[in-house]
């Protein structure tokens, strides 16, 4: 990945060939000019082995940003570039695109906004590290929650969270018999009724 975008460059989308992303970004660099081939990745499951593995694609298939000097841009040469298909524009004129633009979709590429993986969704705070933690963020200590679970004997019981346990068990205070008693549940038993006041 570049180490920044340009902003003392006009910038231009280049239309590759159909899956010819990659070929072209690399000719267009080895042709000297500043390109930026923006990227998600996402998490595949392998069809025999069942395991996961992290997969590398276009965000935007068959287009790449590239950068031009603002005097004296070489179209002709870069429309010679192999794997390059055209120039974006109107008219036959190169249309520009913001330098802002291009930068902002290459700030979102390094914080991981567009990938779904993981590793991304934790950097983003949508899943946390351990089933815990997620389980935490999910049921936060004096949350009001109903028993769920089917055939359990504690259905449609309402409860409030008292604690999760090391091992991702939430621990609910139920009324039963006049008084407030401890129960550990799965937390797919649960469902949240409404978050505490407190």
């Amino acid at each position: 990945m570049k180490a920044g975008i340009d902003k003392d460059k006009h910038w231009y989308v280049v239309r590759t060939i159909v899956k010819g992303e990659g070929k072209a970004f690399e000719h267009i660099r080895k042709a000297g000019y500043d390109v930026y081939f923006p990227r998600r990745r996402v998490e595949v499951q392998h069809r025999r082995t069942k395991a996961y593995f992290v997969k590398e694609q276009p965000l935007m298939p068959r287009y790449l940003f590239v950068g031009q000097p603002k005097v004296n841009p070489d179209f002709y040469r870069l429309r010679n570039c192999d794997g390059v298909e055209g120039i974006l524009g109107v008219n036959g004129q190169p249309t520009r695109v913001s330098e802002k633009s291009v930068e902002n979709i290459y700030l979102s590429e390094i914080e991981m906004d567009f990938d779904d993986t993981r590793a991304a969704r934790i950097h983003r705070k949508e899943e946390t590290v351990s089933v815990k933690q997620n389980t935490r963020r999910q049921f936060p200590v004096g949350m009001s929650v109903f028993v769920t679970g089917e055939g359990s004997p504690f259905a449609s019981f309402g409860g409030v969270v008292d604690e999760v346990t090391q091992s991702g068990k939430v621990r609910t205070l139920l009324e039963l018999f006049g008084r407030m008693t401890s129960v550990e549940f799965d937390p797919q038993q649960l469902t949240i009724a409404s978050r505490s006041a407190a």
